[in-house]
């Protein structure tokens, strides 16, 4: 058999057209060299050639170990896990909810079905497409931080601004943006830890004019994790966080001076929640009274009786959980919860790309620091900010960043196996 047979019929097994180019260029160095070493102990080139061929075994079944192993595979166990939580998510605020007002029923129901459809579209795209465009996404993330200075629109003290129209959102509608920026820019030559560190206070200063403090700190969270697993030089990471650290806390201590009342108020609010039962301390209190009293089951028979307000039904959806399905529920969701996180851990893992690997730490860290904060608020272990739980919380901007995040990881996942392209 001639070699340019024996090349197509192995190419007829695999699915994949990147890697059937680089199976086929490996297998052609392979048999050139074999031949080589034929021609050089005394047989023809023909001769040389024919039994290069058939040193290689058969192409059928060359073909399709190649296949197996070099074809894009879809994680289908974090892909379950993300249509199951999504569709449970709208299921609870379905029952939860279906006595108020319907259209923010139905909104929840597009908010889940467009988040589905978004991270199937990243699924399948290739991401190694976003590596280069790193600085654009920075450029693009700041520019979009700088619009929030100039919005009339508060909510909670914090600035929105309207996307087309159709969605309100905050600050934090850029992490995405920042995820791809950071994950491109560390991949360049020209990244340093003192540079990484100049971007990355620049743009937080962006995101504290916002006063978004949750998005200041999954943020930081993001950059920090991502900036440890890059290729910079450990030492130098650590200097220059403790030295950024240090500047930070004296800048706090010295803000202390210029606190009102009210925020020392919200501050002491969270250590002693008694004395502040009137004002800032109501909201730990009412928390920790439903958590309280929700029992191993729940209070199905209570539903009508619920304050289903605005953060009950948000920021506090935990808390809302726990109280309708009883501890048991909310232990069993929050299992649910540490799975997703460690199958994400294993991805990390089993992913070579070092573009990959920055895209699902970041993506890890964004979504564990949002199940941390939601749930450890919920509960009373910290303080009270607006953080939305991943596919419970109402609301499409959530729904669409967690899309983002998973689609990326899934498609980092789906490219782990095929090998590039690389000259021989």
């Amino acid at each position: 058999m001639r070699s340019n047979h024996f090349l197509d019929e192995v190419s007829s097994y695999i699915r994949s057209k990147e890697a059937k180019k680089y199976i086929e260029a490996e297998l052609k160095a392979h048999l050139h060299q074999a031949k080589t070493e034929l021609v050089k102990k005394g047989y023809t080139e023909d001769e040389a050639e024919e039994l290069a061929v058939r040193n290689m075994g058969s192409p059928s079944d060359i073909g399709q170990k190649m296949d197996k192993l070099h074809r894009p595979k879809i994680d289908w166990k974090l892909m379950s896990m993300f249509l199951f939580m999504s569709v449970t998510g709208l299921f609870l605020f379905w029952f939860l909810f279906k006595e108020g007002n319907s259209f923010s029923v139905l909104k929840q129901v597009y908010s889940v079905t467009g988040s589905v459809i978004l991270t199937c579209v990243l699924l399948f795209f290739d991401y190694r497409k976003l590596q280069r465009w790193g600085w654009v996404f920075f450029t693009m993330g700041c520019l979009i931080l700088v619009q929030f200075q100039f919005s009339n629109v508060l909510v909670n003290g914090s600035p929105r601004i309207n996307i087309m129209g159709l969605l309100s959102v905050d600050s934090i509608v850029v992490l995405p943006l920042f995820l791809l920026a950071w994950a491109g820019m560390l991949q360049s030559k020209k990244m340093n830890v003192y540079l990484a560190a100049i971007l990355y206070v620049c743009s937080a200063f962006l995101f504290l004019f916002t006063t978004n403090l949750q998005a200041v700190a999954i943020y930081s969270l993001m950059v920090a994790v991502m900036v440890w697993r890059s290729s910079l030089n450990k030492r130098k990471i650590l200097i220059t966080a403790a030295v950024l650290l240090t500047t930070c806390v004296s800048l706090l201590l010295i803000s202390l001076k210029d606190l009102r009342a009210n925020q020392f108020e919200r501050l002491f609010a969270f250590v002693t929640p008694e004395k502040f039962s009137e004002t800032s301390g109501y909201m730990y209190l009412k928390l920790e009274k439903l958590i309280e009293d929700a029992g191993w089951f729940g209070h199905f028979s209570s539903l009508g009786e619920f304050d289903y307000s605005n953060e009950m039904m948000t920021d506090f959806i935990f808390v809302t959980i726990t109280y309708t399905l009883g501890w048991a529920g909310a232990l069993l969701i929050g299992l649910l919860f540490l799975w997703i996180i460690w199958r994400i851990s294993r991805i990390f893992q089993t992913v070579k790309d070092p573009f990959g690997k920055m895209l699902v730490s970041g993506s890890f860290a964004i979504f564990t620091a949002q199940v941390t904060i939601s749930i450890g608020m919920s509960l009373g272990f910290l303080p009270i900010i607006s953080v939305s739980l991943p596919f419970m919380s109402y609301g499409a901007l959530s729904a669409m960043i967690n899309a983002c995040l998973f689609g990326l990881v899934l498609s980092v996942y789906h490219k782990k196996d095929i090998i590039l392209l690389k000259k021989i």
